[in-house]
């Protein structure tokens, strides 16, 4: 039923669009050719005999002209209206717009579930990495006393004497100690660039360019001391483990 209302809408209004088409063309027609000699007649009856009845004939026309141009071009805009009424295109485009609210909600609402789960799993997983740079940190710290404790031992134990010139095993035992920090296999080979190799490999991944932990500058420097101690105490230990 809806689609024979359309279709009728559709031809009339056609069909009032070809009549206004040609209302124009006449009304043109008219205006440039009729209209100009109607006009010239008029002003000689009123002039030499004072008749009015051209002039009024005059405007008629025009009026006429003008009034079924203007019929035909609303034409189409009445058909829309009654065809509306017809269909309920009003009550249409309220339930179209209800489902646009409604679709246009959903969307919002999961844009914003979307968001808030974006935002939960970022900071959850910042926790985490604040949680772990918080156990390496104390990790660390753990490590600084364990070796402070170590070195005041070892301090003692040396009375004041140069711990390369003792013979009590505390350098071995430090120096073992240390090839763990660069993670260096003490029953190996270890030479001069095995040790180069560990300690780029371990200062790499503490560098302050490179790390942004507040502990890193206080690993660099834990790194190059043992860095430093395993290089000077290099030969002393080989010596006495191939005496061992």
């Amino acid at each position: 039923m809806k689609t024979l209302i359309r279709l009728i809408q559709f031809v009339l209004s056609e069909i009032a669009e070809l009549c206004s088409l040609i209302s124009l063309t006449i009304m043109a027609i008219g205006f440039y050719m009729i209209l100009p000699i109607l006009v010239f007649f008029a002003l000689l009856a009123f002039i030499f005999a004072g008749n009015w009845s051209w002039l009024l004939g005059v405007l008629i026309y025009v009026l006429i002209a003008c009034a079924v141009f203007l019929i035909f071009k609303f034409i189409p805009a009445f058909l829309n209206f009654i065809v509306g009424i017809l269909l309920n295109e009003r009550g249409e485009n309220k339930r179209i717009y209800k489902n646009y609210e409604k679709w246009y909600e959903n969307v919002k609402n999961q844009e914003y579930e979307r968001r808030k789960k974006a935002q939960e799993e970022y900071q959850k997983q910042q926790y985490k990495e604040q949680q772990y740079w918080k156990e390496q940190s104390q990790k660390w710290q753990q490590y600084q006393e364990y070796s402070r404790q170590q070195n005041k031992k070892q301090d003692n134990s040396n009375s004041r004497f140069d711990y390369q010139n003792t013979n009590d095993g505390g350098i071995i035992q430090k120096f073992e100690e240390y090839l763990d920090i660069l993670k260096i296999d003490k029953n190996g080979e270890i030479n001069e660039d095995v040790i180069k190799k560990a300690y780029r490999r371990e200062i790499k991944k503490v560098h302050p360019d490179r790390n942004s932990d507040q502990t890193a500058n206080a690993k660099a420097q834990e790194l190059n001391m043992v860095k430093e101690f395993l290089d000077n105490q290099l030969e002393y230990y080989l010596m006495q483990r191939r005496k061992g």
